[in-house]
């Protein structure tokens, strides 16, 4: 259970999930500022249901007026670094979490065991991930 897993690590993820929506909001700044139209940005972007479909409208709605500017490049690597805060936080999000008694927070993802093709009779085969603070920091560092 998380509730016997290191207080650190469990807070330090709980921030990584909070702070990944304040970079989204900071995307729909760079994409209202480029195109100049905060109502269609925040519309086109938050208008549908998944982060995936957000980083999609909001490269396809900003990305030929940051070309245009010169920032092309600059733009396609904050969507490069969004993609992978997104991957970071679905870790955290998607997966379960556990204390599994090794000091370290368990993580795994369920999904990938339940597509193996073979029958499923416990998680005896559930590939199991370790997560310790320095990691956590990293990831920390950035989103900030």
């Amino acid at each position: 259970m998380v509730a016997n897993a290191r207080v650190a690590e469990v807070t330090a993820v709980d921030w990584i999930l909070a702070e990944y929506n304040n970079l989204e909001i900071g995307l729909l700044h760079c994409v209202q500022m480029g195109i100049g139209d905060f109502n269609h940005a925040f519309k086109k972007m938050f208008g549908a249901r998944g982060e995936t479909k957000r980083i999609n409208a909001a490269r396809d709605l900003a990305q030929a007026a940051y070309r245009e500017l010169g920032l092309g490049t600059d733009f396609a690597t904050g969507i490069d670094a969004i993609r992978h805060a997104l991957r970071i936080r679905n870790q955290y999000a998607h997966w379960t979490w556990w204390d599994d008694s090794s000091g370290q927070l368990a993580i795994a993802n369920l999904e990938d065991l339940a597509r193996e093709p073979s029958a499923i009779s416990g998680f005896d085969r559930l590939h199991v991930h370790h997560v310790d603070m320095p990691l956590l920091e990293m990831q920390q560092a950035y989103f900030a």
